[in-house]
């Protein structure tokens, strides 16, 4: 977040976290885990002295966190007095089965993040304003609508529709995004989403790739350089962070910058100012930083190649780009969405696809995920130039796939001598196609290769489901 964001952002002042610990000091080390760009913290050691801090700045805009099975007088206790000196106040407390927030006289659930893991993107859902108490609480009673899209993002399930959500409530920020994701997942998609969908969309939205760039040559691509710095200087060089002022950075592939360079970025997200190699004088940095990574940032650290200050700096925002198999509800949007697309970039018409094709392709694992699902698209275009798409027309690994998918179901490998009724069969087909679509009767259907009025059929005559809103169409 650049300087004077946060009072731009949040008004005069920042929130104040209020961190109420207890005996065993749980939350000793959640402070240095908290952004102080966006947060100011407080950490008291017991609720007693929570509340009189409480009583001293009733004015302020509190986040509170306390534990539910707090000693003294409890957690319990402590949000009924608490509510009576701040009745505004967010109150975030733990329990064994997760966070949960108090605000406003009503209760929320969330969606299981770690409070440890995710405090910043927790925090930061909390504070927004105006709308909802927190990017990542609902009322239990209440289901968020999904959208099939967002921009140039396709999909509809809840993972995806998670991360439209969070986009939106970072449209009037500029804090620091780390989006962590396999390859594939569209992780420089979400970055660019956030940059059109943010006060900074007029400006610059630049990419680079840090494992793409020669070690040697990183540093002056980030900070750029001055005439004769170093050999094959000739002239002097912006870079990428001058060249993004004012709008977005956007670091993919974080976990593979050097240690060295690792240092240097942190001063800049720490003081906003940088000085091109071989030069002395210092530049402002008016950035928002995303950074993106397919490595587990978290083993980078323990295993020393990630610094620990950096790695914190960065993920104020946390954002997980699903893999597609964890969306699977998503892939027929996605294969009808390329279709269209790719073959309007070709000036072909969109191609006829066989009942099989398509259920081979619904039914694929796609382990390059979104960007091999684009790929396969655009090759089937490419080799099927009558406009018709078989079975025999997929990739082999695809219509291997989908054979080990159309065995037969376990019950039938080792046939009983009474035989099995046909109605177990079918409802136990239906059941595992339901969850490895996720829930999505559409995509379920088309996996079956049936209509979605006879699966809703089905599921009734089963006693699977009592009425057609408690599943999703």
């Amino acid at each position: 977040m650049e300087q004077g964001s946060s009072a731009e952002k949040w008004g005069k002042q920042k929130p104040e976290v209020l961190i109420v610990d207890d005996p065993y000091r749980s939350f000793q080390s959640l402070p240095r885990l908290i952004s102080r760009e966006a947060f100011s913290v407080n950490w008291v050691p017991d609720e007693h002295q929570g509340l009189e801090l409480l009583r001293r700045n009733p004015e302020k805009d509190w986040i509170v966190i306390v534990d539910l099975k707090s000693s003294g007088m409890g957690g319990a206790g402590f949000l009924h007095q608490a509510r009576q000196i701040v009745s505004g106040a967010a109150i975030l407390v733990t329990s064994p089965l997760g966070p949960f927030l108090y605000k406003d006289g009503s209760f929320f659930e969330f969606s299981g993040p770690s409070l440890r893991q995710e405090i910043n993107k927790i925090l930061y859902g909390i504070a927004q304003r105006p709308g909802t108490p927190s990017a990542l609480a609902t009322k239990s009673q209440a289901r968020p609508e999904l959208r099939d899209g967002f921009g140039t993002m396709v999909g509809r399930s809840e993972k995806i529709n998670e991360i439209y959500r969070l986009i939106l409530n970072l449209r009037n920020s500029s804090a620091t995004v780390m989006i962590q994701g396999e390859s594939g997942t569209g992780k420089e998609l979400i970055a660019r989403m956030i940059h059109q969908n943010s006060r900074r969309r007029e400006k610059p939205f630049v990419a680079v790739n840090c494992g793409a760039i020669p070690a040697a040559l990183v540093e002056s691509e980030l900070f750029g350089h001055e005439r004769g710095a170093f050999t094959g200087a000739v002239c002097q060089k912006k870079g990428r962070f001058e060249v993004a002022h004012g709008g977005t950075l956007f670091l993919d592939e974080i976990g593979e910058l050097g240690k060295d360079l690792q240092v240097k970025l942190l001063r800049v997200l720490q003081e906003r100012e940088f000085q091109r190699v071989g030069g002395n004088r210092t530049l402002k940095a008016d950035v928002r930083i995303i950074a993106a990574t397919s490595q587990d940032l978290k083993s980078c650290m323990q295993a020393g190649d990630f610094r620990e200050d950096l790695y914190y700096r960065l993920n104020v925002v946390p954002i997980e780009a699903p893999p597609l198999r964890d969306r699977r509800e998503d892939i027929p949007l996605l294969l009808d969405h390329f279709f269209k697309k790719i073959s309007r970039s070709m000036g072909c018409p969109e191609p006829s696809i066989s009942p099989e094709a398509r259920r081979a392709m619904i039914r694929y694992s796609y382990p390059g995920n979104v960007r091999e699902l684009a790929n396969i698209v655009e090759r089937l275009l490419v080799t099927c130039p009558d406009g018709k798409i078989r079975l025999g027309d997929l990739p082999r690994e695809m219509q291997e796939d989908d054979r080990r998918e159309g065995q037969s179901p376990e019950m039938l490998r080792e046939l009983p001598d009474a035989g099995v009724p046909l109605r177990e069969v079918e409802r136990e087909l239906i059941l595992k196609t339901l969850e490895r679509a996720s829930g999505n009767k559409r995509a379920a259907a088309e996996m079956l290769g049936i209509t979605r009025r006879l699966l809703y059929l089905r599921l009734m005559e089963y006693g699977l489901v009592q009425g057609k809103n408690r599943h999703r169409a």
